[in-house]
């Protein structure tokens, strides 16, 4: 991650920055218009590091990225609902996957894959047509 504020280089800042709501921000905006035309629903991805007093400390930069999808979340969802179109976050906690396993271990609570799936599902559902702007903790 990116290690306390005093020792973040501006390079792995940006990086992070960059990777995580620069690239849902660029993803949503190409893909507004085809949502709008179908009344869509946008699902971000967040952190449980975004969640209110989630321990930061030692990842600043990340913390801060997740925290920007979750406004960035809440503007389009203000902004587009006129058009039809829903957006919600989710904040899961470390996903099971091999590489969180390789560099975290097996000694945390993962989330599992197809929660995270059975979680988009539904808030793209009609079942969940009354629900934007939201931010949902996983795990």
């Amino acid at each position: 991650m990116s290690g306390p504020v005093a020792e973040s280089s501006v390079d792995d800042w940006n990086r992070q920055i960059t990777q995580h709501l620069g690239s849902a921000f660029l993803t949503t905006r190409a893909f507004l218009p085809l949502l709008r035309a179908g009344h869509g629903s946008i699902v971000l991805f967040s952190s449980q590091a975004a969640m209110p007093g989630a321990p930061v400390a030692g990842m600043s930069a990340y913390a801060v990225a997740k925290s920007g999808i979750v406004t960035l979340m809440r503007a389009i969802s203000a902004e587009e609902s006129k058009n039809g179109v829903r957006a919600n976050a989710l904040a899961p906690a470390a996903i099971r996957t091999a590489a969180n396993l390789g560099t975290m271990g097996d000694t945390i609570h993962y989330v599992e894959r197809e929660d995270v799936a059975a979680a988009v599902t539904f808030l793209c559902s009609e079942q969940a047509s009354a629900i934007s702007g939201a931010l949902i903790p996983l795990g």
